[in-house]
């Protein structure tokens, strides 16, 4: 009814308001809301992708401890669903890096080469895992490696507040596009993004 009054809230006197204020209290909440949110979703940054990426069958994670690496791996299993992938086990790794190394995600040109050679690794997957003071703000930063070359065929850095699920999954979906992108713009020759899953 016009210019009647409408009550917001629990009806405690000076939370009166006329109905077009309380429209834009609404909006004005729901705009902040979205705000929020979005920066609590998250970004990534420092993204690029090479073809050879997508060609990369066997692979390797460094740098995660063992949980961690098995949540990456099945993020990175199901966002390319459509390719063989295997990974290899981090007990085999260790035996050729040891275990600081294997966590440092140290590694020089012949243990680089000894890991293609002897475990027909085509793929390093080289993270490295950071929260903030309080551990809820956390950083994944990602490089895939070439391991016969040593040439980085793709990154991606993480920032947002949630998992390491969360981060696993939007790094590896964040690469995932960036090859379907490249394709899509003719980036690639020989590449097919109807391919990518």
């Amino acid at each position: 009814m016009p210019g009647s009054r409408h009550w917001i809230g629990s009806g405690l006197p000076g939370w009166e308001v006329i109905p077009a204020h309380r429209d834009s209290i609404i909006l004005l909440f729901a705009l902040c809301s979205l705000i929020f949110l979005a920066g609590c979703s998250g970004r990534e940054k420092a993204l690029f992708t090479k073809p050879e990426l997508y060609t990369y069958e066997r692979h390797a994670v460094l740098g995660l401890d063992a949980e961690k690496e098995q949540v990456f791996m099945a993020a990175y299993v199901k966002t390319f669903s459509s390719r063989l992938i295997t990974f290899v086990e981090r007990a085999r790794l260790a035996e050729i890096l040891g275990e600081q190394d294997l966590l440092k995600g140290r590694l020089d040109d012949s243990t680089r080469a000894k890991i293609k050679r002897i475990l027909g690794v085509e793929a390093l997957v080289m993270c490295e895992y950071t929260t903030d003071d309080k551990g809820r703000q956390g950083k994944l930063r990602v490089r895939i490696v070439d391991s016969e070359t040593g040439v980085i065929v793709g990154s991606v850095v993480t920032e947002t507040y949630g998992t390491f699920e969360n981060h696993a999954r939007a790094a590896v979906e964040a690469l995932r596009e960036d090859l379907l992108e490249g394709a899509e713009k003719g980036y690639y020759s020989g590449y097919s993004p109807s391919s990518t899953n």
